[in-house]
Formats: structure tokens, C-alpha cells, sequence
């Protein structure tokens, strides 16, 4: 199935929705005494750019561990308006193992693969307690890894054509897997949570010295000294201002190298898949379908 491209008027309309979601969580975060910090591409962004990176899709955060639950449970009592916290413990069939904060008048569905339709959103990452140890550091993530892989594919319906090209590249073991996993896939999805869930609370935050964060994108370079993140400034982002790691030149430096030395041009691009979207209003996974059959039916 075609993925829509976000470029153009779509790409204004994108980039003024997603701010405003993070208008609303700083306002929320201040209101509440939260701390957070502007992170990854967008930090980049931040620095470089004074916004969203001009190629870039999506906004990200991050928070300590003890702030995010004092998030959740602040979401969870109280009245958010136009907006939600959604996650792999609240929306069904919701496929990644970290937090979006999200607009629900907006819908957004990433991927036919994924039953479930969310809303313009940040991605709200989090900081865990580690020890200072590579190689618990590495096992840690490994084991992350593997069951962060197993809840996406518990979590996905393959079309077709995608199960024809996974046996025309010989992907066999792949597919039983899936098979396998989409048996009882509420079951399995709830037992690589609660695997992955174990593993970030291996290491109390608060009697740690070192943080990491999950996912593990960047491998190693996620474990840091706490003491990062013990001093932040606020910079220019958009038409907000956002906190940022006092010392963000040295966390930026440690993922990215020379991060204010623009890629090259045929790396500027968004990499995140985008299926349907409506700035207006939510609507359900079968509304979706719907539409998106009937534009293919339309274009013959």
C-alpha cells in the first residue's frame, strides 16, 4: 500500500499540529513541576535549527523515570481536553513499547500492519536507573532487543504482499514466528511488556548514579552519568521554549558526532511511515479502512 508523503501544505499542517501537542505537555509539565527534556533529532532541531528539523516528522522528549510516572498518573486523574497519554497499557493494539502524547481530534495511522489508529503525537521517552557496568548494560539491552522485536510482530497483521516477500527473500523462520505470535497475540503482547517492564526496573532510578534509556537505539551511548541531566536551560524551539541539558553539546555529540554538520541530501528525509491522516477529527481503525479501500478503488 503507498504511503502518503509529508512534504508541502501537509508537512505545515503536520509540523503546527505536533507543536502544538508539545505546547500542551510544557504547559502540563510546568503546571505539575515535571522535568523533560527535548531530546535526539529534536535537540538537534532545537540547536540547529530553532525548530523541527526542516526534513524531520515527529518531535521527541524524554523524562526521568520518577517524573513520567507522576505523568501517567496525572493523565490517568485528570482531564486532559483535546489530549491523551497513549501507550501499550491503555490503547489496544498499540505497537511500540514506549508513550505518545497525543491529540485525540486527530487521527493518525501509521501503517496498515497495525490495527490501531492514534493522534498526532510527541514520543515521550524515559530515563531508568542502571548500574555502571558495560556488560550489564549490554545484556540488558540485548534482552530489551529481543522482546521489544517479538511485541512489534505480536502486534502486527501482515498484508499480503508482504508475507509474499518475505517468502520470495527466503524469510521463512521470520514468518512462523509471526504465525506463530499472531495465535494468542494479546497473550503474548502482555508477556513481552511485562519481560521488557522487568527489565527497566531492574535498577532503582533514585539510588543510581547512571541512566539509560529504553529503546535502545544508540546502543551503548544511551547509558549516562546522571549528572547530565541535573542542570537544564530553555532554547528556542518553534514558537515555544523548550527545555534542554544545560550541557547538551556533550549528550549530542556522544549520539550524533558533529551534529551541527548537515547529512547529506539524500539522507533528508523522513523515515517514519504514514498510512492516513486527519487533523480534524478521530476517527476508528474500520472508518480508516474504510477510506483508504475506497481511494484505492477510486485510483483504479
Amino acid at each position: 500500500m503507498s504511503q502518503l508523503v509529508v512534504e508541502g501544505e501537509l508537512r505545515k499542517q503536520w509540523n503546527r499540529s505536533i507543536t502544538d501537542v508539545l505546547r500542551f505537555f510544557i504547559g502540563l509539565c510546568k503546571q505539575h513541576g515535571l522535568r523533560y527534556f527535548i531530546a535526539y533529532g529534536s535537540a538537534i532541531g532545537a540547536i540547529r535549527h530553532k525548530g523541527i528539523i526542516p526534513w524531520d516528522d515527529d518531535i521527541d522528549v524524554v523524562m526521568p523515570r520518577p517524573d513520567f510516572e507522576r505523568l501517567k498518573e496525572i493523565c490517568r486523574t485528570h482531564d486532559l481536553g483535546d489530549y491523551e497519554l497513549m501507550g501499550p497499557d491503555n490503547t489496544p493494539g498499540y505497537y511500540m513499547p514506549f508513550y505518545k502524547m497525543c491529540n485525540k481530534n486527530t487521527t493518525l495511522l501509521e501503517s496498515v500492519e497495525y490495527h490501531c489508529v492514534i493522534g498526532m503525537f510527541i514520543d515521550i521517552f524515559i530515563y531508568d536507573g542502571m548500574v555502571n557496568d558495560l556488560d550489564v548494560v549490554r545484556e540488558c539491552q540485548r534482552k530489551y532487543r529481543k522482546y521489544w522485536y517479538r511485541f512489534i510482530v505480536a502486534s502486527s497483521y501482515y498484508p499480503w504482499g508482504k508475507i509474499k516477500e518475505k517468502l520470495k527473500r527466503g524469510e521463512v523462520k521470520d514468518l512462523i514466528h509471526y504465525w506463530l505470535l499472531s495465535l494468542n497475540r494479546s497473550y503474548f503482547r502482555k508477556r513481552f511488556l511485562k519481560k521488557m517492564h522487568d527489565i527497566i526496573h531492574l535498577y532503582d532510578y533514585d539510588a543510581c548514579d547512571t541512566i539509560i534509556k529504553y529503546p535502545p537505539g544508540y546502543g551503548e551511548q544511551e547509558m549516562i552519568p546522571k549528572s547530565i541531566i541535573e542542570e537544564s536551560v530553555e532554547v528556542p524551539f518553534e514558537d515555544l521554549q523548550v527545555s534542554i541539558q544545560k550541557d547538551y553539546d556533550t549528550l549530542l555529540r556522544r549520539y550524533f558526532g558533529d551534529y551541527m554538520q548537515f547529512p547529506p541530501v539524500e539522507q533528508q528525509h523522513t523515515v517514519h511511515p504514514v498510512a492516513y491522516v486527519n487533523f480534524e477529527k478521530r476517527e476508528s481503525y474500520d472508518e480508516v479502512m474504510a477510506k483508504i479501500k475506497s481511494q484505492k478503488n477510486t485510483r483504479g
